[in-house]
């Protein structure tokens, strides 16, 4: 995630978050926004919680393994 620009990635899930509907498209982005989480300035986080939260919504229940 080097040289991303975290408000604009957050931005870019928000526009394609009705297309991801499957484990497969959810848990990479899951992943990366976890991961982006560390680097957003505190007064953001609360913007990734939302997105995180929706997306482990959306998993489905045999391939949850969060850690």
């Amino acid at each position: 995630m080097a040289g991303v620009n975290p408000m604009a990635y957050l931005e870019k899930v928000s526009f394609n978050l009705p297309n991801l509907t499957t484990n497969e498209q959810i848990m990479p982005v899951l992943n990366e926004l976890e991961h982006l989480y560390k680097a957003l300035d505190p007064e953001f986080q609360h913007l990734a919680d939302q997105l995180i939260e929706t997306l482990r919504g959306r998993l489905t229940p045999d391939s949850v393994n969060f850690h």
